[in-house]
């Protein structure tokens, strides 16, 4: 009897020291689980203020982006009353150079007259010449014809308009004139200053957009970076909620046996969430209505609600 109370003894001893044994092997797994939690908690936490940086880097850009454009369309709309007034001046300059050609014509067309006149001016003089040196005696039967023609050529030339002078006659047509295209000048000048103004913003808010679009992308890439750690967390979480059961099981004396049971259990639990997650998706392919149930099933529950915050995941996992 003493025997076998000594090897029931011992087999206990044995037990226990191998229960010890596989005690410390999964304390020390759930310390390195734990390990890595704390460290992919810093992680989340960089990654988090990387994010909010950029996105108020990304915010402040675009702001000033907004700021050029504003300047921009406010200078084109100034090009554009400006360009309206040049219309009705282009009107007036067409008018003024109509005027002052008109007025160049009729010079030259007068100037065009001067060979008549002067031929009727020669055959004048040739006449009083003739009158003059022909002997008196000789003149009698001719004088009355020559004193006609005379009278006639003298009537002729009194006809002829004076030509103006160039300069009296344009300076008021051509003086106008300039004044016109000298506004239309001044006001070109001021276009072409306001459209390298408007250029100038332009191109400045071009680059302020892509910049601000390289600062979101930089936030969207430290967002998957955090949203790749908590889904990591929720991992290794999940890993050490096992340890940590299969140690309250040893600790608390529970059998194999019904950790086995536990296990099945977990086993078609999960085998029935799966069957779920698939009858949910195969309504999704088929244009099926779905219900809440089903996109939790599909997308996860933590998922689910797009307005949680990060604190919120945060504390999830914690």
């Amino acid at each position: 009897m003493v025997t076998e109370v000594n090897q029931s003894q011992r087999g206990a001893s044995t037990i226990m020291s191998t229960d010890d044994l596989k005690l410390e092997q999964l304390e020390t797994k759930a310390a390195e689980f734990r390990g890595k939690r704390t460290t992919l908690f810093e992680q989340v936490n960089k990654w988090r203020d990387e994010r909010e940086k950029l996105n108020e880097s990304s915010h402040k850009i675009r702001e000033e982006a907004l700021k050029h454009k504003e300047e921009r369309d406010r200078i084109n709309a100034r090009v554009a009353e400006v360009k309206a007034e040049l219309q009705p001046l282009f009107e007036q300059l067409d008018e003024k150079r109509k005027k002052l050609a008109g007025i160049e014509e009729e010079i030259n067309n007068n100037y065009r007259e001067i060979p008549k006149k002067r031929k009727i001016e020669r055959d004048l003089n040739s006449i009083e010449w003739t009158v003059m040196t022909t002997p008196t005696r000789e003149m009698l039967d001719r004088e009355q014809d020559f004193f006609n023609r005379a009278n006639e050529l003298r009537k002729r030339l009194n006809g002829f308009k004076k030509p103006p002078k160039r300069e009296e006659a344009t300076l008021e047509a051509t003086a106008e004139t300039k004044a016109t295209e000298m506004e239309i000048r001044n006001i070109r000048d001021e276009m072409n200053q306001l459209r390298e103004q408007s250029q100038q913003h332009h191109e400045t808010m071009l680059l302020l957009f892509k910049k601000a679009e390289e600062e979101r992308e930089k936030a969207n890439q430290a967002h998957a970076k955090f949203v790749e750690n908590i889904t990591e967390i929720k991992s290794i979480d999940e890993q050490l909620d096992a340890v940590m059961l299969e140690i309250r099981g040893i600790r608390s004396g529970l059998k194999a046996e019904e950790l086995r049971e536990e296990e099945k259990k977990k086993e078609k639990l999960n085998a029935h969430l799966e069957s779920l997650r698939q009858e949910a998706l195969r309504k999704m392919e088929a244009g099926e209505k779905l219900t809440f149930e089903d996109l939790k099933f599909i997308y996860g529950e933590d998922d689910s609600d797009e307005d949680e915050s990060d604190e919120d995941l945060i504390s999830k996992i914690k």
